[in-house]
């Protein structure tokens, strides 16, 4: 361990040698307010994104799973209105809906040859609403005036319903849910004028620190309890939202 921690400083001190030999510096020319007007100040800008994904799977196999039969699907709404304070710099409000539909027609988990569990006729939805406070910030690519970048910086509360359900017919059960989440997000994305007063966009969720909790009530009579607070920093391919934008 000793040993370990000697070879960090050292490694520390000769790569702190090599930046301050020469006193030279190193300037990426990034600077909030330099650089061209993107977005000049006194507009407002108001749209909307949706975003969509849906995963089929039919007889598929996975680690531990095999067999899997099941659909889920995920549909988002979110409408949005921006005022750029200074130049761009917008601050605004956003409201989101958010469709969950998670089908399990069957699946089979084998730990080992004489411990297998399966999952037949579940199915999960989910219905919960969104509002939230954003900062953005507008980057032009180069000195281009129709090309940028933006990041969001979103503080979001939602709530919602769900039903869960197991088995068909006289077999079948069912437990409501109560939904209720938190969270702070960034949102970077890519931003094109077609117009003066027209945009398209397209984001991703790169960062986020959230905290859901479900209340469950099974069969009008059992309670149950689910939380789960975590941060992530990773490239979510399946929030991905395009969206349109006026400015006026």
């Amino acid at each position: 361990m000793k040993r370990i921690v000697s070879l960090l400083i050292i490694s520390t001190l000769f790569v702190s040698s090599l930046f301050a030999q020469g006193n030279k510096t190193f300037e990426r020319n990034i600077s909030l307010t330099d650089g061209p007007t993107f977005m000049p100040k006194g507009e407002f800008i108001f749209g909307g994104t949706i975003g969509y994904n849906h995963l089929n799977f039919d007889d598929y196999e996975f680690l531990i799973l095999n067999g899997i039969t099941a659909k889920t699907s995920t549909v988002t709404v979110t409408p949005n209105l921006y005022y750029s304070f200074a130049k761009n710099m917008a601050i605004g409000i956003k409201f989101a809906y958010k469709h969950t539909n998670i089908g399990i027609g069957s699946t089979n988990l084998a730990i080992s040859d004489d411990l297998q569990f399966s999952i037949k006729d579940w199915s999960n939805v989910q219905n919960t609403y969104y509002g939230a406070v954003a900062y953005r910030y507008y980057m032009p690519i180069g000195q281009s005036l129709r090309f940028g970048l933006f990041t969001d910086v979103m503080l979001n509360v939602g709530g919602g319903q769900g039903k869960l359900l197991s088995g068909t017919g006289e077999d079948m059960t069912g437990s409501f849910q109560r939904i209720f989440e938190v969270g702070l997000d960034v949102v970077p994305g890519v931003v094109v004028f077609l117009s003066n007063y027209v945009s398209v966009e397209a984001s991703i969720a790169v960062l986020g620190v959230n905290y859901k909790k479900i209340e469950q009530t099974r069969s009008q009579v059992y309670e149950g309890l689910y939380e789960n607070t975590g941060a992530n920093f990773k490239l979510n391919f399946l929030s991905v939202g395009l969206g349109i934008n006026f400015v006026i």
